[in-house]
Parts: C-alpha cells; sequence; structure tokens
C-alpha cells in the first residue's frame, strides 16, 4: 500500500537481540506523532519474537533476517522496503534500537532533513561530556581524525546511527557497499564523492546501563572502520604505483634517448616527460576508474576531466624538474621523483573530488 502524506519522516530501526525497553521507545516515538516505524530483525533468534510480535501488533513494520547478516544489511532491507512501499515526498530516519537517541533528538535530525532533503543529515554526539566510556571516545576520536585526513572533511562523529535524508536518496544508499558496522563509513564516503552535502546538529549522549545493550565493539569495530578508510585510499596508491612505475621508467628512458633529438634542455625534459605519461594515462585512468573509485559516471566526462588534470600535472612537473635543476642543481630524474611526490596528493584529492565525482541525485 503507498503513502502519500507530504513530510512524512519513516523511522528505520535495525535491531538485534532486543529488550523491551525497544518497544516502550517506539511507544514513545509514536507518542510525538513518529508512527511510521520500521524494524528489521536481524536474526536475533526464536526469543526474541514476542518482543518483535508486540511491535507488529501496536503498528510497526517488522522484517525478518533469518540471520545475523550485520547492520549495513539490516538497513538495506529497510531501504529496499521503504523504495517499494513509500512515494515521495518522504524522510527516511535511522535510529538504533539501543535507547541511545532521545525522541527530541530525532524530531531535530528530521526538521533538519525536511529543510534539506538531498544532504545526509547526522545528529552527532558530544563525547567531551562527562560519563563517555573512554573506549568509545578513543575510537570515534581515532576514527574522525583519520576520515579528516583522507577526505578532507572532519566529523567529530562519524559513527552516529541516527541519520536522515530524503527518500530520493534510498537508491544510492542501496548502492553503497558494506554489511556491518562498516556501512555508515562508506555511506559518509560515498556522499563525500558524491558531493553530497552533510549537515550535522548535536545530540545528547545516552548511555544505558553504560551502554550495555549496544553490539558495537569500540577497539575492534574501530579497527575495521579505519581500514574501510584505508583500504580506498590502498587502492588508489597500488594504481598510483604501476602507474609511477610505467611513467618514471618511460621518462628515464627518453630523458637519455632525446638527448640527440631535442637540443633545448627544457624541450627534451617536456618532451619525454610527455610521452612517458601518455603511455601510462591508459593504464592509470582504466585502474583508477574501475578498481580505485569504482564509479558509474559517464566516462567521456570523467576522461575528459582526466586528461586535463593529467596536462596540469605534467605542466608542473616539468617545470618543476626544470627548476629544481636549475636553480638548486639537483640532478633531473631525482628532481622527477621529487616533483611527482608533491603532486601525488593534489592528484589523489583531484580525482577524488573532481574528475569521479558522481552528480548528485
Amino acid at each position: 500500500m503507498k503513502n502519500n502524506n507530504n513530510e512524512k519522516a519513516i523511522i528505520l530501526i535495525p535491531s538485534l537481540e532486543p529488550d523491551r525497553k525497544l518497544i516502550a521507545y517506539v511507544n514513545e516515538l509514536r507518542k510525538h506523532g513518529l508512527t511510521d516505524v520500521i524494524i528489521v530483525d536481524d536474526g536475533s533468534g526464536e526469543e526474541y519474537q514476542h518482543i518483535f510480535r508486540e511491535l507488529n501488533d501496536n503498528g510497526c513494520v517488522v522484517l525478518r533476517h533469518p540471520e545475523n547478516y550485520g547492520k549495513g544489511c539490516a538497513l538495506k532491507t529497510g531501504f529496499k522496503y521503504i523504495q517499494e512501499n513509500y512515494s515521495r515526498p518522504a524522510c527516511v530516519v535511522t535510529v538504533d534500537s539501543d535507547g541511545q537517541h532521545a525522541v527530541k533528538d530525532v524530531l531535530q535530525v528530521f526538521e533538519m532533513s525536511k529543510k534539506n532533503p538531498n544532504a545526509l543529515s547526522l545528529g552527532v554526539r558530544d563525547f567531551t561530556t562527562a560519563g563517555v566510556p573512554f573506549k568509545s571516545l578513543l575510537g570515534n576520536r581515532v576514527v574522525s581524525l583519520v576520515f579528516a585526513l583522507f577526505y578532507g572533511r572532519y566529523l567529530s562523529d562519524t559513527q552516529t546511527g541516527l541519520r536522515a535524508f530524503g527518500i530520493q536518496m534510498t537508491g544510492r544508499m542501496l548502492e553503497v557497499r558494506g554489511e556491518r558496522f562498516e556501512y555508515e563509513m562508506k555511506m559518509l564516503i560515498a556522499c563525500v564523492n558524491a558531493g553530497i552535502t552533510i549537515e550535522t546538529t548535536p545530540i545528547q549522549v545516552i548511555y544505558v546501563n553504560s551502554n550495555e545493550g549496544t553490539h558495537f565493539k569500540p577497539v575492534h569495530d574501530s579497527i575495521r572502520i579505519i581500514g574501510t578508510i584505508i583500504s580506498d585510499f590502498f587502492r588508489f596508491s597500488v594504481s598510483s604505483l604501476v602507474s609511477a612505475a610505467v611513467d618514471l621508467g618511460i621518462a628515464w628512458f627518453l630523458l637519455d634517448a632525446f638527448r640527440a633529438a631535442f637540443k633545448t634542455e627544457y624541450l627534451r625534459i617536456l618532451m619525454a616527460t610527455s610521452v612517458a605519461r601518455v603511455i601510462s594515462i591508459c593504464v592509470n585512468y582504466m585502474l583508477n576508474r574501475n578498481f580505485v573509485f569504482q564509479k558509474k559516471t559517464s566516462g567521456t566526462r570523467s576522461l575528459v576531466r582526466y586528461l586535463m588534470l593529467c596536462v596540469v600535472i605534467i605542466i608542473l612537473s616539468s617545470t618543476g624538474v626544470y627548476v629544481l635543476k636549475r636553480s638548486f642543481g639537483i640532478n633531473e630524474k631525482a628532481g622527477k621523483i621529487i616533483c611527482d611526490s608533491l603532486l601525488y596528493l593534489l592528484s589523489y584529492r583531484m580525482q577524488q573530488k573532481w574528475v569521479f565525482e558522481e552528480t548528485s541525485q
């Protein structure tokens, strides 16, 4: 049955082995007008089914996994159901089932998402307040810093489960890879890479019974999440190393081979650099498009942008090698290593943010 109400909040709660506090929490949501509640039972087992039956009897939609597939899978199951059973306009609000999100904060994030449904709205916790477990504080701080280092955006709470976005974005969220806790990090990465606005609003920190109800393991899962961030950059590094080996090998050979053909030193350096880069472009472009960024963007658009970036990098590299040799007496081969190393991060950020950027939908 299709739902056509305007400005509707669809509350999505992935749940694993809940207690009766979830029932009380859902009742509180409903008292505040948040009546569209979808619960995904992520393989909790038969001993928990009486709780899900009561939630279903209270008007919630309950979806069930036969076994534990992970939080990412549970969220995707909910997104798919919403995509198939609700029509626009509406906002999807994901909420954790362990009681950490106050209803007033859920309403606050929903109101923010209504104003900008094409953005990803986050409710971020203040971990500097008293009573926050040290492992949770440390895990969140480390992950936030690593995320900022590799993606250029500092988010004080990358692991918040309180998120909201317009229903039209469910298709994009379904395309994000990931099955467990790392899925939420990949959602942030996908939004940053696609140029989707990420908005934040502060929410209170609630730990019920010292956070015993959570299935998140601060140290183990934070390491997995950091691994997710680094793995994306690692693929870029592998692609760059392969391309650099091709580029440097050919350039070094041509720097000597072109001595007889070009009497002007700068022209010889420019031609050697250009030929080497042209040969390595095909390898690097294909690796970055299909292996690193894995984008479904227009091949023509990304190729044109990539070639434009390559021209800029070639000019900067050639000029840098020439200046280093003329001004500092640095060998041109060593100079190329220095220049290309300095241009490496520039190239990565430009490819991440511009060349392979997806047009947000």
